[in-house]
């Protein structure tokens, strides 16, 4: 009977998310939405405390497919989270989306993403496994357009061609194993054409998911215009679920990725881009939502580059990044969300001293910025050195391809680093810089509202779980996640560092009190003052040096210049180089139909001219017609005595 609890996580959100859009009062939508949200996330809580569950049912008989259903303990671990994270956002939005059009319809399309995706994470046969899937991609066409068709129908289209990569590939994948049921499938070696073509097709569809160049331009634009609470739960986090969990099982339970093969390198390759180029457009980003939605897409890079090693150490911090990616991107873009509801803006410089005004909203804000820098001990630090001693150990091959260790590893660091600059000036530009025109307008003389508590509690626990996953890395995530979802990992004495977060803590916080100290020494008195002088002027209270523009010199850096205005023009986007195919076929097909089109008006001219011509001939006169049928008789005694051969029968 335990088997049927696989159901409920699937069909509870589906059926409960029918009725916010029945029930016109407000109010009611929200609590009908947490509430169908709170059971699915104790049904998924359920189904992790179990070891092992299968659930099967005839389906589609007449083509040998069952609606098969299993947890095991990776699935059941991304489903907690998929529910987590759906419990946190619903939460949140009870808050944020008060005054917001179409809640119902909000409500709705989040319980059914809900369902559908612990579903596509459930499902044991690949072809439900496809349903659900596909119901996803509905889904987030369905999210978008509520904020914009326009990127609605682009994030439909990228995402799209890249699921029919998919069905393709796990159509392959069938002709290769003879079985469509997940937990029969043996891992194939990736030698020779069609297993490496299979393997490729798959791996664009998950890739494509979790939003990897080039496939994440939707993502920026989905920031400006998309409500914050879809971003959080999209980008930031159920995608990153859903793409990197399947591109996990085709390098764990599909295939045999070898560490430094070609597709080995191919992944880490994409990994590597993705972290610099989404980092490097961080960088000189004036709005909040779209700096955050570009480090989306860069964290992507450390996830596949971790998984790409296929050493078990790195594909463990692959996965585990996925985690923490999830939980600090999505404390990110609520924290976003509380500054725009707030302030009415996401522009930089129309922020600036809002730590005064909302400081445990500046507070999550700043742990989560400190998790996705990789700053110890926060748990981005934890998984981002994880994958870093994977890449290291790829040294220990023979060739030139091991040697590449060190650009991997070079460009996660690098990226780690810009993605540390770019939060600076985040946290900067708005918190901690002087209040800027905008916000003195909205503040001054009033008493400033707090956040809702709906609002501040999702942001509270998701900081909460940034320090926890950092500190508590061995007992928590790691324990109880990440390390049973990977085989043939080693413990973690035998790994080549070993962190100690505990001691680490323990000193940071030691040198956080010295420093206090210091700067409280410093406050002291003991000499005289001078006047700051900045680019030969004095510091008046009305100068406001925000730091927004500091990286913008990176814009007229010689060889970047050519690479930012490419990006301006769209020319890393892939779906503008779809619609310029599909123009081009278009213009093609045109020119052929116009080309037969005049063949076969030329062709009736001809037709015409020969009818004419031959109805000048029937004259209706006897005369003339005896006179034709004379010229005929003449013309055949002519060949009979010139050419008496043609008409011999042989």
């Amino acid at each position: 009977m335990r088997s049927y609890l696989l159901l409920y996580p699937i069909f509870l959100p589906l059926a409960a998310g029918i009725i916010p859009l029945l029930i016109p009062r407000r109010g009611l939508k929200e609590g009908i939405s947490m509430g169908a949200a709170l059971a699915t996330f104790v049904f998924a809580l359920w189904i992790f405390l179990e070891r092992e569950l299968f659930f099967s049912r005839e389906w589609l008989p007449c083509l040998g497919i069952n609606f098969s259903l299993r947890s095991y303990h990776f699935s059941s671990f991304i489903l907690f989270f998929i529910s987590l994270f759906g419990l946190l956002v619903s939460l949140y939005s009870a808050g944020f989306m008060r005054k917001e059009e179409r809640p119902g319809h909000f409500y709705a399309y989040l319980l059914w993403m809900m369902g559908a995706s612990s579903g596509a994470v459930l499902a044991n046969n690949l072809v439900l496994f496809l349903v659900f899937w596909g119901a996803v991609l509905l889904l987030l066409y369905a999210l978008l357009s509520l904020g914009s068709y326009k990127v609605a129908t682009k994030g439909l289209f990228i995402v799209g061609a890249a699921d029919f990569s998919l069905i393709l590939g796990i159509a392959l994948l069938y002709r290769l194993t003879g079985t469509l049921e997940m937990s029969r499938i043996e891992r194939i070696p990736l030698v020779g054409i069609l297993p490496t073509f299979t393997f490729i097709l798959m791996m664009i569809g998950a890739i494509a998911k979790a939003g990897t160049m080039p496939f994440h331009t939707w993502i920026p634009e989905a920031a400006e215009k998309v409500p914050l609470p879809v971003m959080a739960f999209l980008p930031a986090s159920l995608d990153k679920l859903l793409g990197i969990y399947f591109l996990a099982r085709i390098c764990l339970d599909f295939f045999k990725l070898v560490p430094n093969s070609g597709l080995s390198i191919f992944l880490m390759f994409i990994g590597a881009f993705t972290i610099i180029a989404t980092v490097m457009m961080a960088l000189i980003q004036h709005n909040l939502k779209k700096l955050l939605s570009y480090h989306a897409v860069s964290q992507v890079g450390y996830m596949v580059l971790g998984i790409g090693t296929g050493i078990p150490l790195a594909m463990a911090g692959g996965i585990f990044h996925m985690l923490n990616h999830c939980v600090y991107k999505c404390c990110l873009f609520l924290g976003g969300g509380s500054v725009e509801r707030r302030m009415r803006t996401t522009e930089l410089a129309g922020l600036g001293g809002l730590a005064r005004i909302m400081p445990l909203t500046f507070l999550t804000f700043f742990i989560a910025a400190l998790s996705i820098s990789g700053v110890p001990p926060f748990n981005g630090f934890f998984s981002k050195w994880m994958i870093y001693q994977g890449i290291i150990q790829l040294n220990s091959g023979e060739g030139i391809r091991a040697g590449l260790w060190i650009i991997w590893l070079l460009a996660a660091m690098f990226g780690s680093a810009l993605t540390l600059a770019s939060f600076m000036k985040l946290i900067h530009g708005t918190f901690l810089s002087i209040e800027s025109d905008e916000v003195k307008k909205k503040t001054s003389g009033k008493k400033v509202k707090k956040s809702h508590l709906s609002m501040l509690f999702p942001m509270v626990v998701l900081a909460g779980l940034c320090v926890v996953f950092g500190i508590f890395a061995y007992q928590v995530p790691l324990k109880l996640f990440i390390l049973p979802s990977v085989r043939g990992i080693s413990s973690p004495e035998t790994w080549i560092g070993w962190w100690q977060p505990g001691f680490a803590t323990l000193f940071i916080i030691l040198g956080i009190i010295v420093g206090l100290i210091i700067y409280s020494a410093g406050k002291i008195k003991l000499a005289r003052v001078s006047e700051v002088y900045v680019g030969g002027e004095t510091v008046s209270p009305e100068m406001r040096v925000s730091g927004i523009d500091f990286y913008d010199t990176l814009e007229d850096f010689i060889g970047l210049r050519t690479l930012y205005k490419a990006a301006e023009k769209g020319a890393l986007d892939i779906y503008q180089g779809m619609l310029a195919f599909v123009r081009g076929v278009a213009h093609f097909l045109r020119a052929l139909d116009r080309l037969v089109d005049l063949f076969w008006r030329g062709l009736s001219w001809v037709v015409l001219l020969a009818g004419r011509g031959a109805s000048l001939a029937h004259t209706g006169n006897l005369h003339t017609y005896t006179a034709w049928f004379l010229l005929g008789i003449v013309l055949l005694l002519l060949t009979l005595i010139l050419a008496p051969g043609l008409f011999i029968l042989r």
